[in-house]
């Protein structure tokens, strides 16, 4: 939640780098809905993958991640217009999840 509270805050700089944040989370919509409200101020999109076809597909489930129930690696993606993959970082600890800054460097770099 972290994260999302300082992408929010960070939202003018990710537009000035031509960038559109999006959140995905396995969560169902009224909890995506809740955490949009609560988190992200409405200032960026959060969808809701509950059958994690979309977490699936970049490969990113973890079985059994709490007790019988799948959950997403936390993970931060720079993907290009083209719909490329141009960057990933996944995070195994809450430490390592990548702030604004690091994300907005990699923008950078790619340019």
């Amino acid at each position: 939640m972290r994260q999302l509270r300082e992408f929010a805050q960070h939202v003018t700089e990710f537009e000035q780098a031509k960038t559109r944040l999006v959140a995905i989370s396995v969560d169902d919509q009224e909890h995506a809905h809740l955490v949009w409200d609560k988190q992200a101020g409405h200032k960026f999109v959060i969808l809701s993958d509950p059958d994690a076809r979309v977490i699936r597909q970049y490969g990113l489930l973890h079985p059994h991640g709490k007790g019988d129930a799948d959950i997403a690696l936390r993970t931060t993606f720079v993907i290009d217009e083209n719909g490329r993959e141009r960057w990933r970082k996944v995070s195994a600890t809450i430490p390592e999840i990548p702030k604004a800054a690091e994300v907005l460097q990699q923008l950078r770099e790619m340019k």
